[in-house]
C-alpha cells in the first residue's frame, strides 16, 4: 500500500519532521513502539519512533535526524505528495503503563522523540513527569508539545563551537547531561529515570543515576535491520543474557545493561556508513547539488 507523505518540514538543524499515512500503525501502535522505514528501493530500513498520531485519519508523525546517507536522501529527495515505499509495524513493546510516581525522563538530541509519547502517557496516568532535553541549541525539538504534555520541561542546551565535529559535540553532550542529572537527583526525589539516546551518553547518565540507587529504564538504540526477531543484529546482553532489542525491548532495566558490548557494537559499522555517506555527497556535488 502507498504510504503518502502528507507534510514535511525541517523543525531545526538536521531536524525534518515528517506526516505520513499509515493507517495500519496508526490504529494499533503504543507509546514506546516503533516502525521500521524503507524510503527506496535500494535504500536500508531504518527503525523511527512516531511521536503523534490519529487513529480515526490514519496518519503518523515521524522525526529524522539527518546524519547518514538514508535520513539525508529522505531530507534532499522526498516532499509532500511523494510516497514512502515501506512502513512495517507497530514493532517493539510498547513502555510500561503504571502510576510510578515522580519520573525524570531524558532525551539527549533526538532522543526526545522517543521521550515524547511515553512522558505525555506516563503524565496522562497521573505520575509527576520531569522531562530534560539535552541537546545543541540549534536541535531543540518539541519545545511546545512537551511544556503542554507534562510537569515540567528543561532544555539543558549548548551552543555549537567553531571547528567542532561530532566527537567535540558529543563530549558537550555527555558533560552537560552528566552535571544536570546530578543537579537534579541531588535537589529532588524520584521513583524512576528514563532515557534515550546514544549509548555513551545513557552510560554516563546511568552511571550517575546507580549511585543514588533510583530505578532506571533505558530505551535502546542497537543496529538494527529486520526488527522481527529474525536477523539477530539489535543483539544485546541484558542480565548476561542475549536479548533482541526489536521484540524484547526497546526498553529495559540499565542496571543489567551490558554498556560497554553496546557502545562497542554501536559503532561498529560507523566506517562503512560514513563512506555510504561520502559517496552519496560526491554525487550531490557532481549533480549540482539537486536531484
Amino acid at each position: 500500500m502507498p504510504y503518502k507523505i502528507l507534510d514535511k518540514k525541517e523543525i531545526a538543524m538536521n531536524e525534518v519532521w515528517y506526516r505520513i499515512h499509515a493507517p495500519h500503525v496508526a490504529k494499533k501502535v503504543q507509546p514506546g513502539q516503533f516502525v521500521i522505514v524503507r524510503a527506496f528501493p535500494t535504500g536500508e530500513r531504518i527503525p523511527l519512533t512516531p511521536i503523534k498520531w490519529d487513529r480515526e485519519e490514519g496518519w503518523i508523525e515521524l522525526v529524522t535526524f539527518v546524519r547518514g546517507k538514508t535520513t539525508m536522501r529522505m531530507a534532499n529527495e522526498l516532499k509532500p505528495g511523494d510516497e514512502i515505499l515501506n512502513v512495517a509495524g507497530p514493532l517493539g513493546n510498547p513502555a510500561p503503563m503504571k502510576k510510578f510516581g515522580k519520573i525524570l525522563a531524558i532525551g539527549l538530541i533526538t532522543g526526545m522523540v522517543e521521550v515524547f509519547p511515553i512522558a505525555r502517557a506516563w503524565q496522562e496516568l497521573g505520575n509527576d513527569v520531569t522531562t530534560l532535553h539535552v541537546t545543541p541549541n540549534p536541535m531543540v525539538i518539541l519545545k511546545e508539545d512537551f511544556e503542554e504534555a507534562v510537569s515540567r520541561h528543561i532544555v539543558e542546551g549548548y551552543d555549537l563551537q567553531p571547528g567542532w565535529g561530532m566527537q567535540e559535540i558529543a563530549q558537550e553532550l555527555v558533560k552537560r547531561a552528566v552535571a544536570k542529572v546530578k543537579e537534579l537527583l541531588e535537589s529532588e526525589d524520584w521513583d524512576l529515570v528514563f532515557t534515550v539516546g546514544p549509548a555513551g551518553g545513557q552510560k554516563a547518565i546511568f552511571n550517575v543515576v546507580r549511585e543514588y540507587g533510583i530505578p532506571m529504564e533505558a530505551d535502546l538504540h542497537p543496529i538494527m535491520v529486520d526488527a522481527t526477531g529474525m536477523c539477530g543484529a539489535c543483539r544485546v546482553t541484558i542480565g548476561g543474557e542475549v536479548k533482541f532489542a526489536c521484540i524484547d525491548g526497546p526498553g529495559f532495566d540499565a542496571y543489567k545493561v551490558d554498556w560497554d558490548e553496546l557502545i562497542h557494537r554501536t559503532g561498529f559499522y560507523a566506517p562503512m556508513e560514513r563512506l555510504a555517506l561520502e559517496t552519496y555527497l560526491k554525487q550531490l556535488q557532481a549533480q549540482g547539488g539537486e536531484q
